[in-house]
């Protein structure tokens, strides 16, 4: 039974424990899709493809009095329809009544004898839309995770096949009694405490290997200083602290993302630092405007949580997420001066390496004995109300249009948990070129979101106007005016006009500049980090289930890490060598003979394309790898094995990626949706427009290269 266990790392437990009834530590989405999605068959779609996150099929377990670590563990009585509800909103269907109703559902905690999620489908709304609200435990995902529990029910395409129906047969064992609870925890305790003291220690020789490097030393040692500095005295309450009610309100507002990056150009100021200006003018205006000022408050300071996942500890700890605080200034300033401060405030505690010291500090709680803990945690989140006034989060989405059975998405806004004493927190989120940003308050501290939300859009169109940045043209949701967030070289469509005398000027002295830059990697709870780059889902246990009938059972794939360790690439025996001229012959055979991507890419003659693999320490692609292909109208002309050199200057488009990552994808591991959505697939030449009309079509090519042996 032991090796069914699997500890909920220290990140994980503290959102475990720090949970009240007046501060409930879910996280989520309200997701609205531009038309009517069909309950049954929602359901049906939740039913087939649930298995393939199985962390959603499992729930937490305790020994009795909390003598051992809490464990997840496969629900035996897991039932979809235990977590899928529908809700229909009476007329006219506003959507004041749709935040009336999330409202009430992100204010009640998950019920723990279950796994820990929900999600509701929400009819009614005016425009014949739906609305679709995830809501998760923070104990279970990250920010990243948790989007991707709905990225496995989108498609890029809105004509999505039905469910087929055929899955893998759930069979998990009965839950372990209490005394079986007991020894299982005593047995994996030890190796447990081992794991933690192995990665304390690892923060430890990472932080003491900083003292070595003299520009990392001088980087941690200003941001050292700069802490001290502003906690010489304690931070004064604002309005929007208190004791929290329990009763949660969101309320949210849209900005077009190139307008955002016309803005950040003006400073060299990133995507994170524009929200964050506009969040703190948003919330002084609140504050002077409705709640009687600042006081002698100089300054809002934000807690931003810090991805701190890197791809080799393969989810051996959970929840990786560190913190790291932005101070910004109150007094009277211009908004492009208040963006200045904000920007080098941020790069220095960015640089400074002490998100990881508080992920050290994170870390240690879970060392002592687990009885302990639940005190432990009860207490700790009382330390935030000294540090700081309020969160702020950030979740990446893709940036082409998505759909759940047929209906398009036309905007997604992300929710946040709020901390005692805290009334407010604010969780940015991007999607289809678009930004939003969407207040979470508790109504007993802040009664009046929508004013808060109506100064939001005030202090956005200051900072826009100061930056001398016009409206962009209106993007059509279906068809996006600019490239994919993942394209290196997205089409200007917001112009900055002639530089204000605050801005510094450009270094070809041009008087009007456009905003070329690439969109980066932006603060978040978990998608995209501000100290690494790119964020691995949580993994999970391998899923006790087998094959419905034994005379269609398939092998069972191994789990990804496994996978990955275990695929090599060699064209001994039945498997073909990755990208090379066997697979590549194979992989033209396969979209020849598919009806299914023929007629998807019957009017493709925009030119070849390009598979590369990075080079790597992999032994077989130490130099990388490639495939070209030669794509006319439904057909594969031809398809060769080159050097990844000679491959991108031949290709009109190049997809790149690594090994692992190519592996995942076309073993079918990973959907490809959330590779884009991580950043891990990219297109590294040719233009996402011109791919846009044709995601059916690649999504055909991603299932015929699937077919490879």
């Amino acid at each position: 039974m032991t090796d069914q266990l699997r500890f909920l790392g220290p990140v994980d437990t503290a959102f475990l424990y720090v949970e009240t009834p007046e501060t409930p530590m879910n996280i989520g989405a309200v997701t609205i899709f531009d038309g009517p999605i069909p309950f049954d068959d929602f359901v049906k779609l939740v039913d087939s493809r649930i298995h393939q996150a199985p962390i959603y099929q499992q729930r937490i377990v305790q020994a009795p009095l909390s003598l051992g670590q809490p464990a997840w563990i496969f629900d035996p009585d897991f039932y979809v329809e235990n977590h899928v509800f529908q809700v229909k909103l009476d007329s006219p269907g506003t959507d004041d009544q749709l935040r009336a109703v999330v409202g009430g559902l992100i204010s009640s905690p998950l019920e723990r004898d279950k796994p820990l999620w929900e999600i509701y489908l929400i009819e009614g709304l005016s425009g014949n839309r739906t609305a679709v609200f995830f809501k998760v435990h923070h104990c279970m995902v990250d920010g990243l995770a948790a989007v991707e529990l709905f990225t496995l029910l989108f498609d890029f395409v809105p004509d999505t096949n039905p469910p087929s129906g055929q899955k893998p047969l759930y069979d998990p064992p009965r839950l372990p009694g209490r005394t079986r609870l007991l020894t299982d925890s005593a047995k994996g305790d030890l190796p447990f405490k081992f794991k933690m003291l192995k990665k304390i220690t690892n923060e430890t020789l990472q932080l003491s290997s900083l003292m070595t490097d003299k520009e990392k030393r001088r980087r941690a040692l200003y941001g050292v200083a700069n802490l001290v500095n502003d906690n010489l005295k304690p931070i004064r309450k604002l309005a929007i602290n208190g004791t929290n009610s329990g009763k949660m309100m969101l309320a949210w507002a849209e900005f077009p993302l190139a307008e955002v990056r016309a803005i950040k150009s003006s400073l060299r100021a990133s995507v994170n630092d524009v929200m964050l200006t506009v969040y703190a003018t948003a919330i002084e205006k609140y504050l002077k405007e409705r709640r009687g000022g600042t006081g002698r408050q100089e300054f809002l300071r934000v807690i931003v949580p810090v991805s701190m996942r890197v791809d080799e500890e393969k989810g051996d700890y959970g929840n990786r997420i560190s913190i790291m605080t932005v101070d910004v200034p109150f007094e009277d300033i211009s908004p492009l001066e208040r963006l200045r401060k904000v920007t080098e405030y941020s790069t220095v505690m960015k640089e400074s390496s002490l998100s990881t010291m508080a992920d050290l500090v994170l870390t240690l709680p879970a060392l002592a004995p687990a009885a302990s803990q639940p005190l432990i945690w009860s207490i700790a989140p009382k330390a935030f109300s000294f540090i700081a006034h309020t969160w702020c989060t950030n979740v990446m989405g893709p940036q082409i249009p998505i759909y759940l059975l047929g209906q398009q998405m036309l905007h997604t806004f992300g929710y946040f948990p709020l901390n005692p004493t805290m009334g407010l927190s604010c969780v940015i989120t991007s999607y289809n070129q678009r930004i939003s940003m969407t207040l979470v308050t508790d109504a007993g501290i802040v009664p009046d979101i929508t004013e808060l939300q109506k100064y939001l859009q005030q202090a956005y169109l200051e900072l826009r106007k100061a930056a001398k940045v016009l409206p962009a043209e209106p993007i059509a949701i279906s068809t996006p005016k600019s490239e994919s967030i993942f394209d290196p070289k997205p089409e200007p469509v917001a112009v900055v006009m002639e530089h204000s005398t605050e801005a510094p000027a450009s270094a070809n002295g041009a008087e009007k500049v456009v905003a070329h830059a690439a969109p980066e990697a932006i603060v978040v709870t978990a998608p995209v980090p501000v100290v690494v780059s790119e964020v691995v889902a949580e993994p999970v246990s391998p899923q006790p289930v087998v094959a419905a009938k034994a005379a269609d059972a398939k092998p069972k794939p191994a789990p990804v890490a496994e996978a990955v360790a275990e695929a090599k690439p060699s064209a001994k025996g039945d498997k073909l060598e990755l990208f090379s001229e066997a697979w590549a012959q194979a992989f033209q055979d396969k979209l020849n003979s598919s009806d299914a991507y023929f007629h998807a890419s019957t009017k493709w003659e925009a030119g070849s394309l390009a598979l590369v693999i990075k080079p790597s320490d992999h032994p077989s692609f130490r130099k990388g790898a490639a495939v070209w292909l030669d794509l006319y109208k439904g057909k594969c002309r031809v398809a060769q094995s080159l050097p990844p050199r000679e491959a991108q200057q031949k290709a009109d488009f190049v997809i790149e990626s690594d090994y692992a990552t190519w592996l995942h994808a076309l073993e079918g591991h990973t959907p490809p949706l959330m590779l884009i959505m991580r950043g891990k697939l990219r297109l590294a030449k040719g233009s996402m427009r011109k791919l846009l009309p044709f995601t059916h079509s690649a999504q055909e090519l991603v299932h015929c290269a699937q077919e490879i042996d």
